[in-house]
């Protein structure tokens, strides 16, 4: 891969369903912003940014106002993304030189744009949201009866394995403000460091090997066509003996090391102010990092010692310690990322770095314990768990109906039949959009659309009011 492909300033363009490749220099912005500057602030502006406000990070309808939601999440990451791009795009620009088609802060820019989208496409009760659509799709009656024989195989895939990040690029590149003619029209650049992970959902994961990049679907076979754009103009090696998959755009290494570090470090000080996890908990996670080893002796566990015996550190709050634990920890971990950005930088070019950037520094197993210890505290919490379990509820509720509406609405439009009262109803709660679909699989991807775009709370408001529990 090269980086004057990678960095590409040119737009995503679609006329009539299919994708017009670039010709020539990219257009520069009339109003002399940079293309990649445009790019974070029409994500900042979109509606789907905004609901981020209302969706879960980890604790579903909290009401403490402490603890983050995925928007502050998001902007979290999305600064730590900048100070990983600016870095790193430093290095990339000495290399390039005068052949340089950007500059250090257009990659600043890139990465954050890349990181105020990367949880665009979640939809509501977080991860557990999205296991729930997929076992709908995978398990319930409605599904087996009246769509296993309608779709295609790669139609099925979709619907059973709904992906955050496949949703998030369905979002940029067809659902915001240019609807179905680019979306968004980001830059190719930003786009390709977007796609965290660059295969379809008909690509199992047990066929795609131990690549980092190929754990997870990255887009729908409705945005086939766009993934393809993304590869070709920037340039993404096509990966051996598999058909619709990529390595990955070496910026995607830059955005998932800026949400590990803000996962892995905030998610810790969330708990605390929970109750899930006590302080000498948190501490012992954080301190290894915050003293980082190149500068402090010993091993993890002498270093959380040595802080703790500190005078000055002794004299803090335990508020005051965790926000001191939090700064270091990002830092250490931004700068380690960084480093092992710039020594890997010929595999990441060639497509062939095994794990993720943190794993490939001094800091690895401390930022792992950190994941380890969010896991077995909060994301397993008493306190989640009904929450999730109602929302597995919800979200199989609003499925059993909307689903049920874009089918009969197909039986009418393609074979006659009576159109249902709630069909038509629904499909006006949708702004007609289950209309306006060409087949029963375009129809699906709209209550797909519809549901994952909900924030945690409408998600409840309008399941109790469809199933006449409050009106």
């Amino acid at each position: 891969m090269r980086w004057e492909d990678l960095l590409s300033a040119h737009r995503l363009a679609v006329r009539d369903g299919s994708v017009s490749l670039p010709e020539g220099p990219a257009r520069p912005a009339a109003d002399g912003r940079s293309p990649f500057q445009i790019d974070v602030d029409r994500v900042i502006f979109s509606s789907s940014f905004r609901r981020l406000q209302n969706k879960t990070q980890v604790h579903p309808l909290s009401d403490n106002d402490h603890v983050h939601t995925r928007l502050t999440h998001t902007i979290e990451v999305g600064s730590v993304g900048q100070s990983l791009g600016l870095m790193a795009g430093a290095h990339i620009a000495r290399q390039l030189g005068d052949n340089s088609p950007v500059t250090v802060a257009d990659i600043g820019y890139m990465v954050q744009a890349a990181c105020l989208a990367h949880d665009i496409g979640n939809p509501p009760f977080g991860h557990s949201g999205e296991d729930a659509i997929n076992e709908w799709f995978k398990t319930s009656r409605l599904a087996k009866e009246e769509l296993t024989s309608r779709l295609s195989g790669p139609e099925l895939e979709d619907l059973r394995h709904f992906e955050g990040n496949a949703q998030g690029l369905r979002i940029v590149s067809q659902l915001e403000m240019m609807r179905f003619e680019g979306g968004l029209n980001l830059t190719y650049g930003t786009l390709g460091t977007f796609i965290k992970y660059p295969r379809a959902t008909s690509l199992s994961a047990t066929h795609t090997g131990t690549y980092t990049g190929l754990k997870k679907p990255g887009y729908y076979q409705a945005e086939r066509h766009i993934a393809q754009a993304i590869a070709k103009v920037c340039g993404l090696l096509p990966h051996e003996g598999l058909d619709g998959a990529w390595r990955r755009h070496p910026l995607v290494y830059l955005v998932e090391a800026a949400d590990d570090i803000c996962y892995s470090v905030v998610d810790l000080e969330d708990g605390w102010e929970l109750g899930c996890v006590t302080f000498e908990e948190v501490e012992r996670a954080l301190a290894p990092i915050a003293r980082h080893p190149d500068k402090y002796d010993g091993d993890a566990q002498q270093r959380w010692e040595t802080l703790r015996g500190e005078d000055w550190y002794k004299q803090k709050s335990e508020n005051d310690r965790i926000g001191f634990l939090r700064g270091k920890a990002i830092g250490n971990l931004v700068k380690a990322a960084v480093d092992a950005f710039i020594a890997h930088e010929d595999e990441l070019l060639a497509g062939r770095l095994e794990g993720d950037l943190l794993a490939n520094t001094p800091l690895g197993t401390d930022a792992k314990y950190c994941k380890k210890l969010a896991v077995q505290k909060i994301y397993n919490a008493q306190h989640v768990l009904p929450i999730e379990i109602a929302g597995f509820e919800v979200i199989h509720g609003l499925l059993d109906s909307f689903v049920r509406a874009a089918i009969d609405i197909e039986e009418h439009k393609n074979h006659g039949k009576r159109l249902p009262p709630q069909a038509d109803r629904i499909d006006k709660l949708l702004s007609g959009k289950l209309k306006e679909a060409n087949d029963l699989y375009g129809r699906l991807m709209r209550v797909m659309d519809y549901i994952s775009g909900m924030t945690d709370r409408y998600a409840v408001t309008l399941f109790r009011k469809l199933q006449g529990i409050t009106i």
